[in-house]
């Protein structure tokens, strides 16, 4: 299965309040590529995990499956989704962080953002656009279940862009921060860019800032793009393989045919 996620460094993380806690206690809302991969393992360090970010559905593609089914406008128990994790960030769960909020009033509200518009905007271009917009990527990788379903839900969203903001750009990442900074209230919301580092998350949080770890740093475009390349390259091998085993199946069951068809000729002359 292709991960799209950067590996997990071996850093000591804190322990968690519950092994099996049900509830969140940060949720995240900001846009993808706007660090979330790193507020994630920031989160998980501070004992604030496990964290749910878009690249489980990769791991767990049956969430998959309900969000796109959530994105449809079916209802869902976020409760029962997202038991077992304490803190969510990223998409899909950042777009239903008002229905999540209610569930989990005492839950901290963190949007991270860019410098700029327009940075945001490269950044999406340049790494995950494709599982968004792009056809025939969709169709290549078709073949890989987990990817495909995580695809699916991101095409639902980019659809839910459009259908909101007219098009999608770089004016999606102001309209969207300063729709929840007017939503929310100052003391429950940290408008947080990564590059600021641990001091103003954990102060927020009120936990103490890690000795000694740098703040994590998360998907890079040039990493994201190699782990698609590696995607196409699967989605590639897995149609020859179905391509492969079709024509054979179509030679062996013409074969059968033409047998029979002989036998029964031969029998009636």
């Amino acid at each position: 299965m292709t991960d799209l996620s950067c590996e997990q460094s071996k850093i000591h993380r804190r322990k968690t309040t519950s092994n099996n806690t049900d509830y969140l206690r940060v949720i995240g809302v900001g846009l993808p590529r706007t660090g979330t991969s790193s507020l994630k393992n920031a989160l998980e360090i501070l004992g604030f995990g496990p964290c749910h970010h878009m690249t489980e559905l990769l791991k767990k593609p049956e969430q998959g499956k309900i969000f796109a089914q959530i994105l449809d406008g079916y209802e869902a128990d976020f409760h029962e989704l997202l038991k077992g994790y304490q803190s969510s960030v990223d998409v899909p769960t950042a777009l239903f962080y008002k229905e999540l909020h209610q569930i989990y009033p005492k839950a901290k509200l963190i949007l991270t953002v860019r410098d700029s518009n327009e940075q945001w905007f490269e950044c999406f271009k340049n790494s995950i656009a494709p599982i968004w917009l792009d056809n025939l990527f969709f169709i290549n990788i078709y073949p890989l279940r987990n990817l495909r379903r995580l695809c699916v839900v991101a095409r639902k969203m980019a659809k839910k862009w459009i259908d909101e903001y007219g098009e999608i750009g770089p004016h999606i990442h102001e309209l969207h921060n300063a729709r929840v900074i007017k939503e929310n209230k100052p003391d429950e919301l940290l408008v947080f860019n990564v590059k600021e580092g641990w001091t103003p998350l954990c102060k927020f949080l009120n936990v103490p800032i890690p000795q000694d770890i740098p703040f994590p740093n998360g998907n890079y475009p040039e990493y994201v793009q190699g782990r698609l390349r590696i995607a196409r390259l699967v989605g590639c091998c897995a149609w020859i393989f179905i391509i492969v085993v079709v024509i054979v199946l179509i030679y062996f069951f013409s074969s059968f045919i033409g047998c029979k068809i002989s036998r029964v000729y031969n029998f009636s002359s």
